[in-house]
């Protein structure tokens, strides 16, 4: 027996050794997450992270300061730990993680510390019990935001007047309200490795969306990119043909607008951050539509609608036309006119192409320092710039008084559109034909709006022609293209 005792000793210090270096380990993992979490965040001030003890049951909760509802944490979460408990740290953790009796809250389990740590920076409240690897989320994020407020760039007489926001729940909450169908399917997509900016595609299920919806969800899938700055982000990563000027997702900050175009068979994209959001595919047609043709009656939509594509074409093209005339093609006005214009140019040294570069120029900073001066003083010093510059030119020989008038009429009328991404183009495209007509008349200006029409063919927004329903002519969306037909002859359509 003697002979056995240093072997058995042996074996009992090996053994003994094991034991303490599993359990070692083991403690090592126990204690990982909360280190890990420790380590990665150790230099924020805004970080918050709290200490429980409760006998043999330790745990840290950690939060961003001033991001969590307290009053939340306090009645769901500290409040049943801080209170003594019957039983062991086994049957605690088995309320916690399985039958999920402990905390009469709401919570979701992260298994990896990546996932723990996206879910902190968040803002919600991170729970790591000392002896477990998997940390706990409880959604009391509350986060800063505006209140809903009216649309500033979207306004309706008798419409709706409630508008996006910048949190992307609020917003979700707004169309929801007036979707209450099963049919609405939302994906989330998180973009950015850095921002981890939260984008969702919406679209009704049943609405012959299928192909358009898998492209988009492959190309939200593909993005990689650092931070996510804005809807405008993805609305020009998902352009497959940048060199247009022409817009192919239709941005706005309506609910109403949204919701319409779902039940449409169109996808939308909402971005966290941003109260601007992305419809598609866009027609050139949606552009100059407006929410309010669908608050009046027919006929008077249908009517303003009409103006409102004439002078689309009125802001484009009419200083280009009044330059190739007044300079190659006096003949075409009448005397009278062609007389009171001549002796109004008279005393203006410079070539008319001179003078309508001048006055659009001067028309654009005008416009760009209008957005930017505070609004108690803006609309005031715009009219009185406007009025002051205008006549002192006139009064100084540097323009003509026609002049002004065509750049006045030619700024209204691009007002007259509706989305502020179509308004650039038309500003864009307006000197590109100024500078044609100065130089080849009005053969020039006809080449120009030529190329123009031959490039709108060309174009199409994620399958969808951007002339359609006119090219190609499609009779049946014919009833909400020119005009809008009254709400009666829609519903006799199945």
């Amino acid at each position: 027996m003697l002979y056995f005792l240093p072997f058995i000793c042996r074996r009992s210090c090996i053994i003994w050794v094991i034991l303490e270096k599993a359990t070692t380990k083991k403690e090592a993992q126990d204690m990982a997450l909360t280190e890990w979490i420790s380590e990665r965040l150790q230099q924020r001030p805004d970080i918050i992270a709290q200490r429980i003890e409760q006998g043999q049951f330790v745990c840290t909760i950690f939060y961003l300061l001033d991001a969590i509802d307290l009053e939340m944490l306090q009645t769901h979460v500290l409040r049943p730990m801080m209170r003594s408990f019957s039983g062991n740290v086994e049957q605690l953790l088995a309320s916690i993680y399985q039958t999920r009796t402990f905390f009469p809250t709401t919570y979701f389990i992260k298994h990896t510390p990546e996932e723990s740590l996206d879910g902190l920076l968040c803002g919600h409240a991170l729970l790591c019990i000392s002896g477990q690897t998997a940390g706990i989320l409880f959604p009391f994020a509350a986060p800063a935001k505006r209140d809903i407020s009216v649309s500033e760039n979207e306004k309706t007489i008798r419409g709706p007047k409630e508008s996006f926001v910048e949190d992307i729940w609020t917003n979700l909450s707004l169309i929801r309200q007036r979707i209450k169908s099963e049919n609405l399917v939302i994906e989330q997509f998180i973009i950015g490795s850095e921002s981890h900016t939260i984008v969702m595609l919406l679209y009704m299920k049943g609405h012959d969306n299928g192909e358009l919806v898998n492209t988009f969800r492959a190309k939200l899938q593909s993005i990689q990119a650092v931070r996510v700055p804005g809807s405008s982000f993805i609305e020009e990563v998902l352009d497959d043909r940048l060199s247009s000027p022409f817009p192919k997702m239709l941005n706005t900050e309506r609910p109403d607008v949204v919701t319409s175009s779902l039940f449409e068979g169109r996808v939308a994209i909402l971005t966290d951050g941003t109260p601007n959001n992305l419809i598609a595919p866009a027609t050139l047609l949606a552009f100059v539509q407006s929410p309010e043709d669908y608050y009046q009656r027919y006929f008077f939509s249908s009517w303003i609608r009409i103006l409102r594509y004439f002078f689309f074409g009125v802001s484009l093209i009419l200083p280009s036309a009044y330059v190739a005339i007044t300079t190659y093609h006096p003949e075409m006005l009448p005397y009278n006119m062609l007389i009171s214009l001549a002796a109004s140019r008279d005393i203006v040294p410079f070539p008319a192409i001179l003078e309508a570069l001048m006055m659009e120029i001067a028309f654009e900073v005008m416009r760009e320092a209008g957005q930017r001066i505070p609004t108690t003083m803006g609309q005031t010093i715009s009219i009185v710039g406007a009025i002051v510059i205008g006549d002192a030119a006139v009064q100084a020989g540097i323009v003509s008084a026609p002049m002004v008038i065509i750049v006045a009429l030619t700024g209204i009328s691009s007002f007259v559109v509706p989305h502020f991404s179509m308004t650039l183009t038309i500003r864009f495209l307006r000197f590109a034909l100024l500078m044609i007509s100065a130089m080849f008349g009005l053969l020039g200006l006809l080449i120009g709006v030529f190329l123009i029409y031959i490039h709108l063919l060309s174009l199409d927004s994620f399958g969808t022609p951007y002339l359609s329903p006119l090219i190609p002519y499609k009779s049946e969306d014919m009833k909400d293209a020119v005009g809008r037909f009254p709400w009666t002859f829609w519903l006799r359509k199945k």
